[in-house]
């Protein structure tokens, strides 16, 4: 009789952790993977900006190698120069919990983790180049949205960008002169383009004075 109950003991004890090792395990893929970004910003302890928009756009073409570097250059600019930087994602699961990423700078976003829809990564309105047809997205370049200046201080040049382009291709220095003006005086600006060829989306960050040749 010991040893029947000793033996049911155990496999009710094998039964309950099986079920607590597929609980957790059901729940990790949820809690580690397929977070939606609902706002992200980059910088110091004091001195932040929003790249809620450019992060988006980052994680949307899937890194290189399934990784976003994350720095001044692929962040649009230095918003706290000489300062320990952070990228901070505010994010949702599948279950409605929230919860806060960080990624100190010159390390590095693992993709897998967000999930980004197709919205949420582009900004155009909606009738723009026929952003709801899928035959417009493959027929060449097309510029999805374009930022030029400093953390805090940027203008939108994805106007300009379309209207520089020839033959699906687009190149140009990038000076305060094509940009339009210079929106941070004194300071060393990027160019951070988002765009798409034959319907595959890719980013580009270009600092000032130099060439912009994009596909």
């Amino acid at each position: 009789m010991k040893f029947k109950k000793r033996f049911g003991m155990l496999v009710i004890a094998a039964a309950v952790c099986s079920f607590a090792v597929a609980l957790l395990s059901s729940g990790a893929v949820g809690q580690d993977e397929g977070w939606r970004i609902i706002r992200a910003d980059y910088g110091s302890k004091t001195q932040r900006v929003d790249v809620t928009a450019l992060t988006k756009a980052l994680v949307a073409r899937g890194g290189d190698g399934g990784k976003v570097p994350i720095n001044n250059i692929t962040m649009g600019g230095d918003p706290a120069v000489d300062q320990d930087k952070w990228l901070r994602i505010e994010a949702r699961g599948r279950r409605s919990e929230e919860r806060e990423f960080t990624f100190k700078e010159h390390t590095y976003l693992e993709v897998r983790l967000f999930d980004v829809r197709h919205e949420d990564a582009d900004d155009r309105p909606a009738n723009y180049g026929g952003r709801d047809r899928d035959q417009d997205d493959n027929a060449g370049l097309r510029i999805v949205r374009a930022y030029y200046g400093v953390q805090g201080r940027t203008v939108d040049v994805a106007g300009l960008l379309r209207d520089r382009i020839r033959g699906n291709t687009l190149s140009l220095v990038v000076t305060n002169g094509a940009m339009g003006g210079d929106p941070a005086i004194g300071y060393d600006k990027v160019l951070i383009v988002v765009y798409r060829v034959q319907g595959r989306e890719t980013a580009t960050a270009v600092p000032e004075g130099n060439t912009l040749t994009i596909p």
